[in-house]
């Protein structure tokens, strides 16, 4: 019987190794444009920006929402604006995202 530590040098480690990898690699090479192509979360409203909340509707947890709502109020400076008056830095001008209005939709946890 062969002693396994003798069978086993460098090179054949390496090239075991490279082989693994080529293998483990291949899907990702033959399907690298799907992911972009069906996954990809790009804007069709170039005039809004979607944010998406997954939050409780019921329980303990469910004034989140409500927060969320309060947040978005205001970045698009709906309102009296009373939050952007005491936040700093003062860059927030109530104009949404890059000047792009905010929106939101809503999920239950």
């Amino acid at each position: 019987m062969k002693d396994l530590t003798t069978s086993v040098n460098r090179r054949s480690l390496l090239k075991a190794t490279a082989a693994s990898g080529l293998v483990l690699a291949t899907p990702t090479i033959f399907s690298r444009g799907t992911w972009a192509q069906n996954f990809a979360n790009a804007p069709t409203n170039k005039s809004s920006v979607t944010l998406g909340f997954n939050v409780p509707q019921t329980g303990a947890y469910a004034n989140e929402l409500r927060a969320y709502q309060l947040a978005v109020k205001h970045i698009n400076g709906e309102g009296d604006g009373g939050m952007l008056n005491t936040m700093k830095p003062f860059a927030l001008e109530g104009n949404g995202i890059l000047g792009k209005k905010v929106d939101y939709v809503t999920g239950d946890t």
